[in-house]
């Protein structure tokens, strides 16, 4: 039996993509490390920041004119999260939910709030909130900070680093 390669460092993904297929992927990356003793980290930035929005968001209340079109055309959060492929009207999103289920795969909000209690820290990218007009009151409270790219680059040093878009 081959040896398994042991990889030190921290973990470090960024989450670009709002499908819901991707965040589960993220989830299950990043549960998997901790499980191994390796810290985590998950970094969301563009559509990614949906699986952070509160559902009761306010969408950009106060915002520039397009920051407010932008949130408004993107109302997304966690639990309305689309697939990517195959998502055929919410039939798609519908049959995945259930064989997760049927399988004991928790999702998406779930599996960050088990990965968060284990240790995983969620960084909210500041820029793109600034750019769809969002603040730290409209995330969730898994949220651990908001920082911009510096605080990936810095977090992705010395370890691995896995884009997820």
């Amino acid at each position: 039996m081959a040896e398994a390669r042991q990889v030190q460092g921290e973990l470090v993904l960024l989450v670009l993509s709002g499908d819901m297929e991707k965040g589960l992927a993220a989830c299950n990356l990043a549960l998997a490390a901790l499980a191994a003793e390796r810290p985590v980290t998950l970094f969301f930035s563009f559509w990614g920041l949906n699986f952070l929005k509160r559902k009761e968001c306010k969408h950009c209340v106060g915002a520039p004119l397009l920051s407010r079109l932008l949130g408004w055309i993107n109302r997304d959060h966690a639990a309305s999260q689309r697939l990517g492929r195959f998502h055929l009207g919410g039939a798609g999103r519908w049959a995945l939910l259930r064989l997760m289920r049927r399988h004991r795969i928790p999702p998406f909000r779930e599996s960050l709030e088990m990965a968060h209690r284990m240790g995983a820290r969620v960084i909210a990218c500041s820029t793109t909130l600034g750019l769809m007009g969002l603040s730290r009151d409209d995330l969730i409270s898994e949220v651990d900070e908001v920082a911009g790219a510096m605080a990936f680059l810095d977090r992705a040093r010395g370890g691995q680093a896995i884009c997820i878009s």
